[in-house]
């Protein structure tokens, strides 16, 4: 996606060399971009024209790029996209977005913005949740066994054998 501020660097072939335009169509970058990053540290092969670029050099100079800009959240900590950093919820704010085997999905209310925060994690780390976050609790109805109607109008009931009943 031209623009961003990822590039895929599993394009990149380290065995290979290439020159600044090859780089800017490979990665959909404009190529004051790849200029910019030579000027910023990444290594040429030589200092003569054409501009040559070591792919080895370059996937490594995009993996220390990536690796400075993240920025890990505490044990008590959210992610807030419009803050871009780490932000504590309000208290009592947490719920369970979503929830299955393996992952869960935990959302509140920022405290320096206002706006919804997120944290994705394992289940198996739930207690180490509830003790930095409070009781955590399951903010979406669930329909699964609730007597709201389904979408189509139908309603399905079971007889004293198991079996669904439409349209009684």
């Amino acid at each position: 996606m031209p623009g961003t501020k990822n590039p895929d660097r599993r394009r990149i072939r380290i065995r290979r060399t290439y020159s600044v335009p090859e780089v800017a169509a490979l990665l959909e970058v404009h190529v004051h971009t790849v200029r910019r990053w030579l000027k910023n540290g990444l290594g040429a092969i030589d200092g003569q024209n054409p501009t040559l670029i070591h792919g080895a050099e370059l996937r490594g100079f995009l993996d220390a790029r990536a690796k400075g800009r993240k920025q890990k959240c505490g044990p008590d900590e959210m992610y807030c996209l419009s803050c871009r950093a780490p932000r504590l919820p309000i208290l009592g704010s947490v719920h369970i977005a979503d929830l299955n085997e393996k992952t869960v999905r935990l959302v509140g209310v920022c405290c320096t913005c206002g706006r919804e925060i997120c944290r994705a994690g394992s289940t198996s780390r739930l207690p180490e949740y509830t003790a930095s976050f409070g009781p955590l609790q399951r903010r979406t109805p669930s329909l699964k066994g609730s007597s709201i109607p389904l979408l189509d109008g139908d309603s399905k009931e079971q007889d004293e054998n198991g079996q669904v009943q439409r349209g009684k």
